[in-house]
């Protein structure tokens, strides 16, 4: 048996968290919709190097658009059968807050102190986001893996990333 839709006193609100999760991904889709337009068309003007950057930037931006449409009618994002999780309790955003901020400050200083130390602090930021405050072992290990990426993409891929202050080590 059906149900009448809801009526405005009766329709839940809207979810913060969800809504925020929605417009970012409309965000990110548009972002990378413009990006992927700066993409020259290579060889083959049918099939080339922009066609799948612009797939996926579409398809995100259309899903975002879905979803916002969902959450402002009320929807909200259901937590799987064997989470543990309690819809009541305020939303603690202090752990992505950190974990963004990780990624921005590395980001910031990837082209001066270099790509091993800026994706160390992106590494560190989120064993912290995830409550380990053992701060040696996280820095050393943040370090280690950063290296081991470093080394694995500039000598096995051929990539250039910035060495930063670690110039004459690497």
């Amino acid at each position: 048996m059906t149900q009448p839709p809801p009526t405005p006193s009766t329709r839940p609100p809207i979810s913060v968290p969800d809504l925020l999760v929605a417009l970012a991904l409309t965000a990110l889709g548009a972002a990378l919709f413009l990006g992927s337009r700066e993409i020259p068309f290579g060889i083959n003007a049918v099939v080339g190097p922009r066609v799948f950057p612009l797939i996926v930037s579409v398809g995100l931006t259309v899903l975002g658009l879905l979803l916002t449409v969902s959450v402002l009618r009320g929807d909200r994002a259901e937590p799987a059968a064997e989470e543990d999780t309690d819809l009541t309790v305020p939303v603690n955003l202090a752990s992505p807050g950190i974990i963004l901020g990780g990624f921005v400050l590395g980001a910031a200083v990837l082209t001066t102190a270099g790509f091993v130390i800026g994706t160390a602090i992106m590494y560190f930021s989120v064993a912290w986001a995830f409550g380990e405050r053992r701060v040696g072992l996280m820095a050393g290990v943040a370090l280690a893996v950063a290296l081991v990426t470093y080394v694995a993409f500039t000598r096995g891929l051929g990539l250039n990333l910035p060495p930063g202050v670690l110039k004459g080590v690497l």
